[in-house]
């Protein structure tokens, strides 16, 4: 008679087998959450610059015009690591709601002259559109999507395809605000180097323009006094509509030829 042989019991598993998550999975787990987390404070302290910036500007402005000798003489000296520190202080000025880009591109002409002046703002303002696109897209980009995405979905490959064209000509024409551009590339996964390039290209004529005037005043002070809608006249303002117009004509003809 054949012995029945028993079924096989199974092996408890060992405590070095459990399903206990290692240092490595664990920090890897908590680290979106901690990044998220650091974000959200760095968006507390920005948004506390931008208010205590707004609420102090016409002492910043003093600030300004009364150091300026000693700004100038640092710029002579050391004009490297000025120019370093004015890229940082216009990123920083403008990720925040501080409404201050005018000062930051006068400020630029004097110290550094029209031309360099106006790109280190320009550098200075697209790294900080890459800043907030990179931090929207971490904090906002899914719940926008999981509200929205079915209403964002038949348009997202257009602007996606385009976007480089697009936020071009919105940053070329100084009327559209700072705030919906930096939407955009929140919204829509246009790559970071294209936001990068395309508000540079997009805020150097506008910088050059208002670098220009702070070069040829001899005071910072004279900020005070200008604001942008003085610049903005209308043959400036139509001379950056045909631009804008320009940058949007690749876009326009793809889209006809792909109908055709």
């Amino acid at each position: 008679m054949p012995i029945q042989s028993s079924p096989a019991v199974p092996r408890p598993q060992a405590a070095s087998e459990t399903a206990i998550p290692s240092g490595r999975e664990h920090r890897v787990a908590c680290r979106p959450r901690s990044f998220v987390l650091w974000l959200t404070l760095l968006g507390f302290v920005l948004l506390a610059g931008a208010w205590a910036a707004t609420a102090h500007h016409a002492d910043i402005l003093g600030w300004l015009s009364g150091s300026q000798s000693s700004l100038t003489g640092w710029v002579a000296v050391w004009p490297v690591a000025a120019a370093m520190v004015y890229v940082l202080v216009v990123t920083v000025g403008k990720v925040t709601p501080f409404p201050g880009g005018f000062l930051l591109m006068f400020t630029g002409g004097f110290l550094f002259g029209p031309g360099l002046g106006a790109v280190l703002s320009a550098v200075g303002s697209a790294f900080s559109a890459v800043m907030i696109a990179a931090l929207g897209r971490r904090l906002f980009h899914q719940p926008i999507h999981r509200h929205w995405g079915a209403r964002l979905a038949p348009v997202t490959p257009a602007v996606t395809a385009n976007g480089f064209h697009f936020i071009l000509a919105a940053r070329l024409f100084p009327l559209v605000p700072a705030w919906a551009v930096n939407v955009v590339p929140v919204i829509f996964p246009i790559p970071l180097n294209r936001v990068l390039l395309a508000t540079f290209l997009g805020l150097l004529p506008l910088s050059f323009v208002v670098a220009t005037l702070g070069h040829q005043v001899s005071s910072i002070a004279a900020a005070g006094e200008v604001a942008l809608r003085d610049v903005l006249t209308p043959q400036l303002l139509l001379a950056l509509a045909a631009l804008a117009a320009l940058a949007l004509l690749a876009p326009l003809l793809r889209s006809r030829g792909a109908r055709s």
